[in-house]
């Protein structure tokens, strides 16, 4: 007499083993590539948790990207549209560009000059905006 796995047990496993994978991905990424990906649809569901974005991100940001080191190195990389600049920063050249990418239409090497806000430098095509720190345009 053969036994035969219930349908329902098969599936609960598959499950289980998807979420497991799923979760270890994240980990994967987390620690293989030294970065974690969070993304935002405003800037107040950003400002709780990273302040020092918020000081200079403009109000009417949307699509929010935030590629943070998961190393102790304070680096990260922001992606977001928004139809206004940044108020309080000044216009620099363009000396550095993001050790961590995000996807946005910039393409930094293609801009002279970008915007430092405090530690960061901005740069943007249109209404796409891609900043990240540290930048050595603050120093």
């Amino acid at each position: 007499m053969t036994s035969r796995a219930s349908t329902p047990g098969i599936s609960a496993l598959g499950l289980v083993s998807i979420v497991l994978l799923l979760a270890g991905c994240s980990a994967f990424d987390a620690t293989a590539h030294g970065s974690a990906e969070t993304t935002y649809t405003g800037a107040s569901g950003l400002a709780k948790e990273h302040p020092e974005v918020a000081s200079w991100l403009p109000s009417d940001a949307t699509s929010i990207t935030v590629v943070d080191s998961t190393r102790a190195d304070d680096t990260m990389t922001v992606g977001f549209d928004s139809a206004s600049a940044p108020d309080g920063c000044e216009a620099a050249a363009r000396q550095s560009a993001p050790t961590m990418s995000v996807d946005t239409d910039v393409d930094v090497y293609a801009v002279d000059s970008v915007l430092v806000c405090g530690d960061w430098a901005l740069a943007r095509d249109a209404d796409h905006w891609v900043a990240w720190t540290p930048a050595v345009e603050a120093g």
